[in-house]
């Protein structure tokens, strides 16, 4: 693939995605990153290889797809500075959530293909969980160049309605901070009751692990995996008892509807500062 990519930020995110990259065999010449931090810009060069020296009119005008990789506060002004330098032809990925596809065309002040790609940092491993959402000025070689891009981190899903970006961010993009609270809530329980914190962490995430394979390649749903594995009284189903009666299910369902409206908030906090 000889699509070139430039990254506008050089944070977390960024970073995950370039590591997907590169582990994915994509060539690191190929893509630019630009950011003000320049301790970032040489650790990223280093690390992967990436273009970091280009000025942004050069970077911008060379690249086929331009990844807005910065937090929603610092779009406006971004967008301002490079507006004069996209073309037609390119295609913008945001990464940022709660700013929706309207947003950027009043920003840029004039159409443009745009992809909302909401991935999550294991796409730095190749295990991804990415979300995107295509505009009507998006063709379908540009939808698959991004696809193949996003598919080089991990599993995608493309979505028909923009409003379900902000579901995905909740389940996808914010989940491994789910999983590792509660696998650090499961360490802390067995180390009170007698393992040492290096077994009790290497079994929990290896349980965790195991899990997640059973999930992927049996075939079964999720909860008849679940039922398959416990036995009616048996020690898996008292502590799952627990779970049930402190409403576990009820604190599930809260947080995501309390991620999404979060999402929500700042999208109407975005455009209200426009």
């Amino acid at each position: 693939m000889n699509t070139k990519i430039c990254f506008l930020g050089g944070g977390n995110m960024a970073k995950a995605m370039i590591s997907g990259l590169v582990k994915s065999n994509f060539n690191p010449t190929n893509i630019t990153v630009i950011d003000r931090n320049l301790d970032k810009l040489k650790i990223l060069s280093n690390k992967y290889g990436v273009e970091v020296s280009k000025p942004l009119s050069d970077a911008i005008a060379e690249s086929d797809i331009i990844v807005l990789a910065i937090k929603p506060q610092q779009m406006g002004e971004l967008i301002k500075s490079i507006k004069e330098y996209v073309s037609g032809t390119q295609l913008i990925i945001s990464v940022a959530a709660g700013i929706q596809i309207g947003v950027y065309t009043k920003l840029f002040g004039k159409e443009v293909a745009l992809a909302r790609v909401i991935p999550n940092t294991p796409s730095s491993l190749g295990y991804g969980a990415t979300g995107i959402y295509f505009n009507e000025n998006v063709d379908s070689k540009q939808r698959n160049i991004v696809m193949d891009v996003m598919s080089a981190m991990g599993i995608i899903v493309v979505v028909d309605n923009e409003d379900k970006i902000d579901v995905v961010a909740a389940c996808a993009s914010s989940a491994p901070a789910y999983y590792l609270q509660f696998m650090e809530h499961m360490v802390k329980a067995a180390v009170k009751n007698g393992l040492a914190e290096d077994q009790a962490s290497i079994l929990v995430i290896q349980s965790c692990l195991g899990a997640a394979q059973m999930a992927l390649n049996s075939g079964d749903s999720i909860e008849t995996l679940r039922k398959n594995v416990t036995s009616k009284k048996g020690i898996t189903a008292e502590a799952l008892k627990v779970f049930e009666d402190f409403g576990l299910e009820v604190i599930v369902d809260k947080a995501i509807k309390a991620n999404i409206r979060r999402s929500q908030e700042l999208t109407k906090e975005f455009g209200e500062a426009l």
